[in-house]
């Protein structure tokens, strides 16, 4: 996914306004008053290196450079976190946004709200779609109902 001003306009509807670190990099320094809690935010359209061997490449070639993908960033006080070729993104009214990666048939997220809250979930089924929330395991349940949300993205 290439990071496109329609993307960052959702983005900043429920996490604020953001700084142009230059033309494909935006940050956010979200702080909560009410928790005293604060976020960093990233996101870089980025051309990865190519390595030479056929196929290694996941995104869109960008002159024979190597792919341009998305990576989103979140530093909180309880630690850092990546999240490499990002597909999609999603703003979840009121106050969270969610980047999901898919990979064949698995998925990866980060869900980040203004809150200062932050969640990933990483390498879940793309068989959790759809699946009655009833019938799961309730270890599942959490990433089963935020990649829901994204079904339409995914």
């Amino acid at each position: 996914m290439v990071v496109e001003q329609h993307h960052i306009k959702s983005i900043e509807s429920i996490l604020g306004p953001s700084q142009s670190l230059d033309a494909n990099t935006w940050f956010w320094n979200i702080h909560h008053q009410e928790s005293n809690k604060s976020l960093a935010l990233t996101i870089t359209s980025a051309v990865l290196p190519s390595s030479g061997t056929p196929g290694d490449n996941t995104g869109d070639s960008v002159q024979g450079q190597g792919a341009m993908v998305c990576v989103v960033s979140v530093q909180t006080s309880q630690g850092y976190l990546e999240l490499h070729d990002v597909t999609g993104v999603l703003s979840i009214e009121p106050d969270e946004v969610l980047f999901i990666a898919r990979h064949g048939d698995r998925f990866d997220s980060l869900v980040v709200g203004s809150r200062c809250t932050c969640s990933q979930f990483g390498n879940v089924r793309s068989s959790l779609l759809g699946t009655d929330f009833t019938t799961l395991d309730p270890a599942m349940l959490m990433a089963a109902m935020q990649l829901s949300l994204a079904e339409g993205i995914v």
